[in-house]
């Protein structure tokens, strides 16, 4: 699937040749949802809404060198889906998912944090075992920096402080040099999902 030209597509107001590309990954996504309790009527307006949504991201001109549509519209499929069975629950009479139901700006920042995750990773996976290991238990494990030192053999928790954040500036030098991300949305990323400092 080209990316840039389906972008370019939306952006230019070509839209419906846009989606018609996209609806390629139709059939992948209705069987997604009819394997999880949903029919085909259900999975056409999942993917319809999903299609708005990317839309919009796309519109407003603000996504990264390395955005996939793909990507970004099987992510938004998933977690509408996941939204709309709690919907269902709830309509059943079981109130106990009604505190999870999602609104629009909540499935959008799924979305958003959903692709950040993705291209965290594709950054890490460019990184020496040690450096990628550390920040994985850390970032996405929740590690403490005291675990880290023990499990790691740091001799102080500082010399594992120091050495996490050698590996963060690789990181991010990384990914600004590879396009994949920029540094500020990779500062946005580590400061949202860990807040300890060195």
């Amino acid at each position: 699937m080209n990316e840039a030209k389906i972008i370019e597509l939306i952006t230019s107001g070509k839209q419906e040749k846009a989606f018609k590309r996209l609806y390629k990954l139709y059939p992948k996504m209705e069987k997604h949802i009819c394997i999880n309790s949903g029919s085909k009527e259900e999975a056409l307006d999942v993917f319809q809404d999903a299609l708005i949504i990317l839309h919009r991201k796309i519109s407003t001109g603000i996504v990264e060198n390395s955005f996939s549509c793909e990507g970004y519209l099987v992510t938004t499929c998933k977690l509408l889906w996941n939204n709309e069975l709690r919907r269902k629950k709830v309509r059943t009479g079981d109130e106990r998912g009604l505190d999870k139901l999602l609104h629009e700006d909540d499935i959008q920042n799924l979305i958003e944090k959903e692709t950040q995750f993705k291209t965290i990773e594709k950054v890490l996976l460019k990184l020496g075992a040690k450096c990628r290991t550390i920040l994985q238990q850390f970032y996405f494990n929740a590690l403490s920096m005291e675990s880290i030192a023990q499990k790691f053999g740091f001799k102080t928790v500082d010399a594992a402080k120091v050495q996490k954040y050698r590996c963060l500036e690789t990181a991010r030098k990384m990914a600004l040099e590879s396009t994949m991300l920029n540094t500020s949305t990779f500062n946005e990323f580590t400061a949202d999902t860990k807040t300890e400092k060195l």
